[in-house]
């Protein structure tokens, strides 16, 4: 692996509830020595991703990596459009959105728009790592995505979030079963208790899923009279979100969610 490459990868270790690393929590973090993460640190410095606070000496994301996010948007607006249309179904549902993509295997929160509805809404942060096995979100990644996340999934304990947090193999290979015929995943409080998801997958050029888009609910609003609204909008903005980033759902993906 090049040396500019190690260094880049410094960059993956902030995120929205660690937006300031120290040298030493750097070389925990990385599993490097000091002299080498100080190394990457001074290059990614000199090129302005990263700058050092003078008085705690933590480092952050610096104003390099803003300017090539604000090229890459105007160059691909993919988010901006993203945004519109879930604003549109955030309007139209009364509830929160997230948008999520796939990134090295993880699958990451983008994009997050608030319902201004209820004062009492579900939020997520920006950066925000998504569990695939606890969540709506992950069930449409494992069904649609990378057929190499669904292989490992029999490969290495599952973590257990609450009481109905699946963590069996063959139970998370038979909902995800279940998600391929609907088109949509529903998550009742596996993640957080309390919290309703319902997600379905958006697709790259390949037909493979590079996302998904959810509507998080409280318990006290997920009733049956509230579900053909939200999946309605769901299957809606599937085919929005795969055209924006210029893709192409498989045959076999439904064409309306029941």
């Amino acid at each position: 692996m090049g040396t500019a490459l190690k260094a880049l990868q410094m960059l993956d270790l902030f995120s929205n509830s660690r937006p300031e690393i120290g040298l030493s929590q750097f070389a925990r973090l990385s599993g490097h020595n000091k002299a080498t993460v100080l190394r990457h640190l001074r290059a990614l410095e000199e090129f302005g991703l990263v700058e050092q606070n003078p008085h705690s000496k933590t480092y952050a994301v610096g104003p390099a990596a803003l300017r090539l996010a604000s090229l890459r948007e105007i160059a691909r607006p993919n988010i901006e459009s993203a945004r519109q249309k879930m604003h549109e179904a955030m309007q139209k549902t009364g509830e929160s959105l997230h948008l999520s993509l796939l990134e090295k295997g993880v699958l990451q929160t983008a994009l997050v728009v608030e319902t201004t509805k209820h004062s009492v809404r579900v939020s997520l942060n920006p950066g925000e790592a998504i569990p695939l096995n606890a969540t709506a979100s992950g069930m449409c990644i494992l069904g649609y995505g990378p057929a190499e996340l669904l292989e490992q999934i029999g490969k290495q304990p599952q973590h257990k979030f609450t009481e109905t947090t699946l963590t069996d193999p063959d139970q998370i290979l038979a909902r995800v079963a279940d998600v391929r015929d609907a088109g949509w995943a529903c998550s009742k409080g596996s993640y957080e208790d309390g919290v309703f998801g319902f997600a379905t997958p958006f697709f790259g050029i390949d037909q493979v899923a590079i996302g998904t888009i959810a509507v998080a609910i409280p318990e006290t609003r997920a009733t049956d009279d509230r579900r053909p609204a939200v999946l309605t909008e769901l299957s809606s903005l599937s085919r929005d979100l795969t055209a924006i980033f210029g893709g192409q759902a498989p045959d076999s993906f439904p064409t309306a969610f029941h």
